[in-house]
């Protein structure tokens, strides 16, 4: 059950994210506010990986769930980059 939760995240992020980059090809400024949001989650991402094991602690779930998750959020990112640059 839990990958069927963690597969409608997935899909949710990647159209999330490719509704991010159409946003983000409107306007000069919105792209630099959705440039700003990616580098600052990016970041967010990045830290989650160096922290995994405090931060599975204060989450109160299991290293490898936390791990699932951020493998996840990172096929969203690059589905969703794809998606953008092919558009």
């Amino acid at each position: 059950m839990r990958a069927v939760y963690l597969a409608n995240y997935f899909v949710a992020g990647c159209i999330a994210f490719s509704l991010l980059g159409w946003i983000a090809s409107l306007h000069p400024i919105t792209f630099r506010a959705v440039l700003c949001l990616i580098a600052a989650t990016a970041i967010i991402w990045c830290l989650s990986w160096l922290l995994d094991f405090s931060l599975s602690s204060a989450l109160k779930i299991s290293v490898r769930d936390l791990q699932a998750y951020l493998i996840a959020a990172g096929a969203m990112f690059l589905v969703g980059l794809g998606v953008y640059l092919c558009t």
